[in-house]
């Protein structure tokens, strides 16, 4: 093997081609990549990553002795040697602690800003504004959807109530019938016109919680948008019922939730439920 490329940074480094296309492909300088890499290593086992970091020293001595034989030898009898070593080496080192082929290979740096501004606050607020757009959107399809609830439960109930006093009356022999003059009650017929006008808020209502699922949330806002849709378009009615008059295990459940959204959004949360039922907050 006698490059390596990192796939996850082929976008990132797009720019990077582009100027470099119109030039002679340069020869790899393995002695700059083996100084890269022995510098990656020393700062990971050196330096502060993170409360708990080790660096996995195996995966360290197989990476820096894959590039050193490269440098100093012996070489790799063939290419599948070279790129069993390599997979079983840098690749794994470079995926399992996080860092850049590019910059290994050929001191690329695009692949390193790109990836840390991926995971910036700003990348984080425009991924989860998304989120907050589309809660607002399901709310308003939501309340749309239950624009005629009363008026449409008051007619399901006289329909059923008729069908229930037919079959009392002339018994269940007759209930092909029965069904057939309901369907004929004008309140029947009114009763399917506002389902059907209903029917497009619910299926958008259906639609935004499928693309909503599809979205990691990456800050607290975002989380509670998430916490929020489903305690008030998913979970039964119950859920939304203040933490005195809530089910011990529907409150549980949901302080966990909140404690999940963490920030200030979970506060605003857990002071939607202790206050009154219902109540959305944004």
């Amino acid at each position: 093997m006698n490059m390596f490329v990192s796939s996850a940074a082929v976008a990132a480094a797009a720019p990077a081609a582009a100027i470099a296309s119109g030039s002679q492909p340069q020869l790899t300088d393995n002695e700059a990549i083996l100084a890269r890499v022995e510098q990656i290593v020393d700062l990971l086992r050196t330096r502060y990553v993170r409360e708990g970091w080790k660096i996995d020293e195996d995966q360290a001595a197989l990476t820096l002795e894959y590039f050193r034989r490269r440098v100093h030898g012996p070489a790799f009898k063939d290419e599948d040697e070279d790129t069993a070593a390599y997979y079983e080496g840098p690749l794994e080192f470079f995926r399992s602690h996080g860092q850049s082929l590019d910059w290994a290979h050929d001191g690329n740096p695009v692949g390193m800003i790109c990836g840390l501004a991926k995971h910036s606050k700003r990348a984080n607020e425009a991924t989860d504004a998304g989120l907050l757009a589309l809660e607002e959107e399901i709310f308003r399809e939501f309340e749309l959807a239950h624009a005629n609830h009363d008026e449409i439960n008051r007619l399901d109930n006289i329909c059923r109530d008729e069908l229930i006093r037919l079959r009392a009356e002339e018994g269940l022999l007759a209930d092909d019938d029965h069904c057939k003059r309901v369907t004929q009650m004008t309140e029947f017929k009114d009763y399917n016109r506002l389902v059907n006008l209903a029917r497009p808020h619910w299926d958008r209502v259906d639609a935004i919680i499928v693309e909503m699922e599809s979205i990691n949330a990456q800050t607290a806002a975002g989380r509670r948008a998430k916490v929020s849709v489903l305690l008030h378009c998913i979970m039964p009615h119950e859920w939304l019922k203040t933490d005195d008059k809530a089910e011990w295990e529907i409150k549980k459940a949901r302080d966990l939730l909140f404690e999940l959204v963490g920030g200030e959004p979970s506060e605003k949360l857990r002071e939607q439920f202790a206050a009154a039922p219902g109540t959305m907050v944004t």
